[in-house]
């Protein structure tokens, strides 16, 4: 690039020149002979805080495996027996049928929630602001108790039809339906009210929008909770045993009455409600992990995944055809 000067003669611009670094033969960097391993920091506390758990556990077991009133061979002698057995059985179906009879009563609680009939809005919240309010105990004799105030329904005798395990039953499915309500609530809350809105732009009823676009979405937030209450319903079906509803519990109580083997049979029952938590929680993870996005194995991180290999091929085909 040239201009003039005062003069009218012509001057060019000289650029600046920037320098660079020429690496000279021999001036290489030492290379590595050997990769450097990092080493870790000591967790001294965590190394201590470990030992002192373990002592003190240890001292715990040692204690109970030689406390003659613990009567371990009492224990491993009804562990598998077959009363007990039945009452595992009894309460397995306990919790799964409460739990789902529970949601399905949920889901209907929720959407009357969120419902634009006032009418609807208001009987929903009010259906759980009863069941959440009054203890579950309380619906277990409730329910058992029916004859008091209907000694037949449709004819047939109360007391026939209401026995400890449908009273259980129903009191377990309509106590845990006030709770499940607002988790299915909240999980449809968890999605912006602005897709059903786009859904029903698109020709979609409401029904459809709900089904196809907020219920897909929102159930990777309803499993967790869900997963924890399935497991309190485990727990809690111990609470029929007031009115003999022929659960674990009962079975375990039944049987320490005939032999006085007290702390022996509550043992078997902690020990069968430690394994079927345990067996719960072990399924409660895998489902989470095949319903969450932010999981590498989970379902719909994989479709993800093909999502933009499927659209590249698409976008070349396209390309090469044009």
């Amino acid at each position: 690039m040239s201009t003039l000067n005062i003069e009218g003669s012509e001057q060019s611009e000289v650029s600046p020149v920037v320098a660079h670094y020429v690496r000279r033969p021999g001036e290489e960097p030492a290379t590595q002979p050997t990769p450097i391993r990092a080493k870790r920091r000591m967790k001294y506390g965590q190394i201590v805080s470990a030992l002192i758990v373990a002592v003190l556990l240890s001292m715990f077991t040692a204690s109970q495996a030689g406390n003659a009133n613990m009567e371990w061979g009492v224990a491993a002698q009804f562990m598998f027996h077959p009363v007990i057995l039945g009452g595992v059985g009894v309460t397995i179906q306990l919790s799964v049928l409460a739990m789902l009879i529970s949601i399905v009563l949920a889901f209907v609680i929720a959407l009357m929630i969120q419902s634009q009939n006032k009418v609807a809005s208001v009987i929903g919240r009010g259906y759980v602001w009863f069941f959440r309010g009054v203890p579950m105990l309380v619906q277990v004799l409730l329910w058992y108790n029916l004859a008091v105030l209907f000694p037949t329904i449709f004819g047939y005798s109360t007391n026939s039809l209401i026995s400890g395990f449908s009273a259980g039953l129903i009191a377990l499915s309509l106590a845990e339906s006030g709770y499940m309500a607002e988790v299915i609530r909240g999980g449809m809350l968890s999605v912006p009210a602005g897709q059903m809105d786009a859904g029903m732009s698109l020709g979609l009823t409401r029904g459809e929008a709900l089904r196809k676009i907020v219920l897909p979405q929102s159930i990777r937030v309803i499993i967790p909770p869900t997963g924890n209450q399935f497991i309190g319903m485990l727990k809690a079906t111990s609470l029929v045993s007031v009115i003999g509803g022929s659960d674990l519990l009962t079975r375990a109580q039944l049987v320490y009455g005939q032999n006085f083997k007290i702390l022996p049979l509550l043992i078997v029952a902690v020990l069968w409600y430690l394994i079927l938590v345990t067996v719960a929680s072990i399924g409660q993870h895998f489902l989470e992990k095949h319903f969450n996005v932010s999981q590498s194995g989970s379902r719909q991180a994989r479709r993800k995944k093909q999502r933009p290999a499927t659209t590249s091929v698409a976008v070349a085909v396209s390309g090469g055809t044009a």
